[in-house]
């Protein structure tokens, strides 16, 4: 399965903006996928944006495969998740980053991040004339 780059923002913003107990007991993945589904983003491409969160370390959560489907519990957005989401965030950023990466055909997370984070430095540079 594709992880989309879409997905993996719309998925962090909703998190950090639901709270949802999730530091407290934790927020169930199915709950999490029947809120988030949508017209843009499956079941399947929710559930698997979780999961590769978790395995990359962006959310803290609890993962289990079995035979009948798996489990997921969220408990947290980590520090470096929140460095993702922060690159991310801004929707002028973020159309830029989607623009300049447009072209490639991979573009892994990090590179992602880093992508998302020049473009920012420039418009804070443009926006103030501080060297960045």
């Amino acid at each position: 399965m594709k992880l989309k780059q879409d997905c993996v923002r719309y998925v962090l913003l909703a998190l950090e903006a639901q709270g949802i107990g999730m530091l407290n007991q934790g927020a169930q993945g199915s709950d999490i996928v029947k809120q988030l589904s949508n017209d843009n983003f499956s079941a399947d491409d929710i559930t698997y944006t979780l999961w590769q969160l978790a395995d990359g370390k962006f959310v803290k959560a609890s993962c289990d495969k079995y035979a009948t489907g798996i489990s997921i519990i969220v408990f947290d957005i980590t520090w470096q998740g929140h460095e993702l989401l922060d690159s991310i965030r801004d929707d002028k950023v973020w159309s830029q980053t989607k623009k300049a990466t447009s072209s490639l055909k991979s573009v892994s997370i990090s590179v992602l991040k880093n992508v998302a984070t020049a473009v920012l430095n420039g418009m804070i540079k443009q926006a103030t004339g501080l060297p960045i």
